[in-house]
């Protein structure tokens, strides 16, 4: 699959023109998950040819007590959950408390019918919004502060895209051709070149790769343990507790209730079995 992007760098403000990049910011994703282009993606430049070369792996955790992923988390405002949608939804939860609105309305907001999004106007993001999003984001990327705002465990099961780039500059004379098909106020190859970007998708292999968690040692091996280090140091085994328990329970009805040795014996199914 072919993509091609044109910036029209005459579109940017004046703003956009003092950042030191310009382009886009292309994050590759599965389509029912949300996936922000803050803590992922890659920067493509116009004037280059980007290969991409993707496969596709899934990773699947253990809920508790061996894991740390939540089952019950399936859904959210922006689609399937995911830890990146939950910090999203997190973020619009806070600017709903200080500003009333959000910056940009949720894509799923039936996925939580006992919430409600409206998009803050202009005037509303400029005077709480933008500020009241600073400080989340400060807030939230305090690493020596415990997060309690935002309780986003990792999800159980977890699908993304690892994507391996290469690039190569546009051929000047490619830009040449595609010059003659160029809007109104671009008229040369080197409006080509400082606009035009293509990225060509392919996938390297149809096969799946796979990363399971799995309880390696659970409460069966923990007993076996135990077991094996008690017959080891002291010659215990389950006959032995049998016999240990049923002399605290023949002491104590001896003392209790005056019974006597014969006849707590004679109450024991092992004395029983060797009559």
């Amino acid at each position: 699959m072919q993509l091609m992007f044109f910036a029209d760098l005459n579109e940017y403000s004046d703003l956009t023109r003092r950042e030191p990049q310009y382009g886009y910011t292309v994050v590759f994703h599965d389509h029912e998950s949300y996936s922000s282009t803050i803590p992922s993606g890659f920067w493509l430049s116009p004037g280059s040819i980007y290969k991409v070369d993707l496969s596709l792996g899934k990773e699947f955790r253990e809920p508790p007590p061996a894991g740390s992923c939540d089952p019950t988390r399936v859904n959210n405002t922006y689609g399937r959950y995911e830890e990146n949608s939950c910090i999203a939804q997190c973020r619009d939860d806070v600017l709903m408390e200080k500003c009333g609105c959000v910056h940009v309305s949720p894509p799923h907001p039936r996925n939580v019918p006992d919430k409600y999004y409206r998009g803050c106007t202009l005037e509303e993001w400029a005077t709480c919004g933008l500020r009241a999003y600073k400080e989340w984001v400060v807030e939230y990327s305090n690493v020596n502060k415990v997060k309690t705002e935002c309780n986003c465990p990792a999800t159980c099961t977890e699908i993304a895209y690892k994507a391996q780039l290469s690039s190569s500059q546009l051929s000047k004379f490619y830009a040449e051709e595609k010059a003659a098909k160029l809007p109104p106020g671009y008229e040369n190859a080197q409006d080509v070149l400082e606009n035009l970007l293509i990225i060509d998708i392919l996938f390297t292999s149809m096969q799946i790769s796979e990363i399971r968690e799995i309880v390696t040692y659970g409460w069966g091996n923990f007993l076996g343990d135990v077991g094996g280090v008690l017959g080891l140091f002291l010659g215990a085994s389950m006959f032995t507790i049998i016999e240990f328990i049923q002399f605290i329970v023949c002491a104590v009805l001896k003392g209790c209730c005056g019974l006597n040795d014969k006849e707590s014996r004679s109450h024991s199914p092992l004395y029983n079995e060797n009559l």
